[in-house]
C-alpha cells in the first residue's frame, strides 16, 4: 500500500486527541473518513451544551462527525463498516470499543495511550505517573483488543517530568509527541517496516480514576512529595488546602530540602518569589495559587491580599 491514501476512522474527544487529528488532516498519506466523538455535553455554572474539542476541529475541516451516546450500537458499527477504513484511530476517545468494532479496519485499530505500556494501564496514567513520582513517561501507538490496554505495541517514545513540569504541561507535551508517533507508526505498519511487540503483563500497573480524596493536600508528607501531588494535579483538578476558611489550590510548588522545628502546613516565609510552607521532611516553595471560584494568582498576591504572616497554616 505504499503511497496509497490510508482511510481513517478517527475516533478521540478531549484536547489531547486534537494533535493526532491535526496531523491526519495535514498529511497527504491519509484520507479522513469521519471522525467519531462524544455527544455534546452540558458544561460550566449555566450547564450550556458544549461541543467537544474534536468535533470543532472535525467541522471546521468538513469532515463527517458521528456522536453516538454508545458506540457498541449496531447503527453506529454499521456506518463506520461502510465506511471500510484502513485504520481506526483512537485518542482518547472515552468509551471502550466493541470486538465488531475493533474488527472493521482493514489493517488495524491502533489506540495511542499516554504512558510507557505495559505501566500505567487505564484512565489516568498522566496524573498517576506525575504523582507517583515517576521521572520517565512517555506514549504508545498500540494494537487495539478486547483487553484493557493489552495490545500489542508498534512504537513508544519516552519524555523526561521535570521540576518545571505541570501535568497540564506533560499533558500537551505527551499529546505532541504522540500525535508525531502516531503518523510515523500508521504509515510504517502500512509498509510492513514495524512488527507489533507483546507487551509484558507481568510488569504491568493499573492507573485508575483519581478520586476526590486524594486532591487535599497532606502537608505531613515529604517535600517532594508535596510539589509532585500539587504539580501532579495542576491545572485540573488541582490539589486543594485550606487558608483561614477558604479553600485554595497552589499551582505550583517546588520542594527545598531541609528540615525545621515548624509543624507541617506552616508558612516559614513570604517574599515576591512566593510562600514557603514547612511539609513533614523539608518545605515547597509555592509561587502560584488559585482561590476557589477566582482566577490563579501570584501567590505573593494572594499573601497580601488575605494579610497572611509568617505562622499562619495551610490545613
Amino acid at each position: 500500500m505504499t503511497g496509497d491514501p490510508l482511510s481513517v476512522v478517527f475516533m478521540g474527544t478531549p484536547d489531547f486527541a486534537i494533535p493526532t487529528l491535526k496531523k491526519l488532516i495535514d498529511n497527504d498519506r491519509f484520507n479522513l473518513k469521519a471522525v467519531v466523538t462524544q455527544p455534546d455535553r452540558p458544561k460550566g455554572r449555566g450547564k450550556k451544551l458544549a461541543i467537544p474539542p474534536v468535533k470543532k476541529l472535525a467541522l471546521d475541516n468538513e469532515i463527517a462527525v458521528f456522536q453516538p451516546e454508545k458506540v457498541r450500537e449496531q447503527e453506529t458499527v454499521d456506518a463506520i463498516k461502510s465506511l471500510e477504513p484502513d485504520y481506526l484511530v483512537v485518542v482518547a476517545y472515552g468509551q471502550i470499543l466493541p470486538l465488531p468494532l475493533l474488527a472493521i479496519p482493514k489493517l488495524a485499530p491502533v489506540n495511542l495511550h499516554a504512558s510507557l505500556l505495559p505501566k500505567y494501564r487505564g484512565a489516568a496514567p498522566i496524573h498517576r505517573a506525575f504523582v507517583d513520582g515517576e521521572t520517565i513517561t512517555g506514549v504508545c501507538a498500540m494494537m487495539m483488543e478486547e483487553g484493557l490496554d493489552t495490545g500489542d505495541l508498534l512504537a513508544c517514545k519516552k519524555t523526561e517530568i521535570t521540576n518545571d513540569d505541570t501535568v497540564g504541561r506533560l499533558h500537551d507535551r505527551l499529546a505532541a509527541i504522540g500525535a508525531a508517533l502516531m503518523v510515523e507508526s500508521l504509515i510504517d505498519y502500512s509498509e510492513g517496516s514495524i512488527t507489533p511487540r507483546k507487551q509484558d503483563g507481568a510488569l504491568a500497573t493499573y492507573a485508575k480514576k483519581l478520586d476526590k480524596s486524594e486532591f487535599k493536600i497532606d502537608w505531613g508528607q515529604t517535600s517532594d512529595q508535596v510539589s509532585r501531588r500539587i504539580r501532579g494535579l495542576s491545572p485540573f483538578p488541582g490539589a486543594a488546602t485550606t487558608f483561614k476558611n477558604e479553600t485554595v489550590k497552589p499551582l505550583f510548588a517546588k520542594a527545598l530540602s531541609g528540615n525545621s522545628d515548624d509543624a507541617p502546613g506552616v508558612i516559614q516565609s513570604i517574599t515576591r518569589k512566593g510562600v514557603v510552607v514547612s511539609c513533614g521532611e523539608g518545605s515547597v516553595l509555592i509561587t502560584e495559587i488559585k482561590p476557589e471560584g477566582k482566577r490563579a494568582m501570584e501567590a505573593h498576591a494572594f499573601t497580601l491580599g488575605r494579610s497572611a504572616q509568617v505562622g499562619d497554616t495551610f490545613v
